[in-house]
């Protein structure tokens, strides 16, 4: 079989670029480190715990109990699912992706209905972006709760559309599991930090890429590669506030490949599907810089 060599004349290339640019490295993955430990990790660490505690504790079943069936009327899934977009909403991603893990290992919903939950509870931390839209649009409250509001609308809206015909009727199963509560909070932080340092290995490779092929911190690069450069790259730009707004949106709906790979590397060990995800945040995006276009 004949080798491809273009990957590794690539790797050759990039290896001798990195040595060029070894200050350049050096202080983003410093950078990257900070960001991290002052902005991720006190907002994903106590969230991925409190979602453990929380299925520990029962609250999928109560949920269930007074949200579950309506959310399993309107989007034909298991009405366990109410809790993981209770959590995705305010707890963001690539959180929303860990509780949804949890809750396909434990039985509360089947890999198909995991996929799908995924696919339409992708949101970004309300207050992260309320902070970094406030700084954006200063003195336009009303663009920042839109640009805020819009993902839970379309998100919603293609969930409803993209359901199964028919309605699943779910299943009784044992909230609690067999582990004493010790052992389950043991085993909850080990898994925890596990996945916020692969979290933090993909925020260092992203920033790192971004230093090193954008330069010039050209916005759409940024964002693309990483939603917090993208949306701190809109602060001081001379671009029109209009302008602005789809790029903000385009950053928030798609994520940044940065958020694409925890997610992705966090299910790796499970059957949820990534390509039914990555498909509904192409469209959340074309139809959210859309609408954000013609408003």
């Amino acid at each position: 079989m004949k080798q491809n060599k273009g990957p590794l004349i690539f790797l050759t290339i990039f290896t001798i670029f990195l040595f060029k640019e070894n200050v350049v490295i050096h202080d983003t993955i410093i950078l990257s480190c900070e960001l991290f430990l002052t902005k991720v990790f006190p907002a994903l660490f106590p969230m991925m715990i409190l979602s453990n505690l929380f299925i520990y504790f029962g609250l999928p079943e109560l949920l269930c109990k007074y949200l579950g069936k309506g959310f399993q009327k309107i989007f034909h899934t298991s009405p366990y699912g109410a809790f993981a977009f209770f959590i995705s909403s305010f707890s963001g991603s690539p959180a929303n992706a860990y509780t949804i893990k949890n809750l396909e290992q434990q039985g509360y919903l089947n890999t198909e209905e995991a996929s799908f939950v995924l696919s339409f509870s992708f949101f970004n931390n309300p207050l992260f972006l309320y902070t970094m839209l406030s700084l954006i649009f200063p003195n336009k409250p009303l663009v920042v709760i839109k640009l805020i509001l819009l993902p839970y609308v379309i998100n919603l809206t293609l969930g409803f559309l993209t359901r199964k015909k028919e309605p699943n009727e779910g299943k009784k199963i044992l909230s609690t599991p067999e582990k004493n509560f010790g052992s389950f909070l043991s085993t909850s932080i080990k898994e925890t930090m596990n996945t916020l340092l692969f979290v933090l290995g993909a925020i260092s490779i992203f920033m790192l890429l971004n230093a090193l092929i954008n330069p010039q911190k050209i916005p759409i690069i940024a964002g693309i590669l990483e939603i917090s450069q993208g949306l701190n790259s809109l602060i001081n730009i001379n671009l029109t506030s209009k302008i602005k707004e789809i790029l903000a949106i385009l950053f928030i709906s798609f994520g940044g490949l940065s958020i694409h790979l925890q997610i992705k590397g966090i299910i790796s060990d499970t059957k949820i599907s990534y390509q039914k995800f990555l498909k509904m945040r192409i469209l959340q995006t074309l139809i959210s810089c859309l609408i954000i276009l013609v408003i």
